[in-house]
């Protein structure tokens, strides 16, 4: 499992941030408090004011958003580019470009994707305020499980395929 630093969300102030405002990296925990806070322009802060950046790795990657609150692969949303911001503590918890691409290529894996109830649980541990909790109880369901597998025997793969 992979230890994050945990902060509130500064919209709510109620749950822990899972995200950080591209603009002036305000942390909030979802797509209502960020819809919220850009209600209002905001803008990134001056070298001077930014916090500093803990021995962690910040990793920033262009993501799509779901602006649709139901986790079902039948309904069509509307999806929205957002940059977020990735902390993780320890560099080798990171996925290398070439990993991603071999597990996006797997067959084996695309197919297993395609299970809604495996979809739903997925976009549940995204959307939640303690996705680590979601994750350690996603592990309890063998679907879940398999997939896991499948794409830690692809990045090793990949890691072996390097060497």
């Amino acid at each position: 499992m992979c230890p994050r630093a945990t902060s509130t969300c500064e919209i709510c102030e109620k749950v822990v941030s899972k995200y950080k405002c591209p603009s002036c990296l305000v942390p909030y925990c979802s797509l209502g408090c960020f819809k919220k806070h850009k209600e209002t322009p905001c803008a990134k802060p001056s070298s001077a004011e930014e916090k500093p950046v803990s021995p962690a790795k910040e990793v920033s990657k262009d993501v799509v958003v779901n602006t649709e609150h139901k986790a079902s692969a039948s309904s069509i949303a509307k999806e929205v580019p957002v940059a977020r911001p990735i902390t993780v503590e320890e560099e080798k918890y990171v996925v290398e470009k070439t990993q991603l691409e071999a597990i996006a290529s797997s067959s084996e894996i695309r197919e297993a994707l395609k299970d809604e109830a495996l979809q739903k649980l997925i976009f549940n541990i995204d959307n939640s305020s303690n996705p680590l909790q979601e994750l350690d109880e996603a592990m309890g369901v063998e679907a879940f499980r398999v997939l896991t597998e499948k794409i830690l025997s692809n990045i090793s793969k990949s890691n072996d395929d390097k060497q």
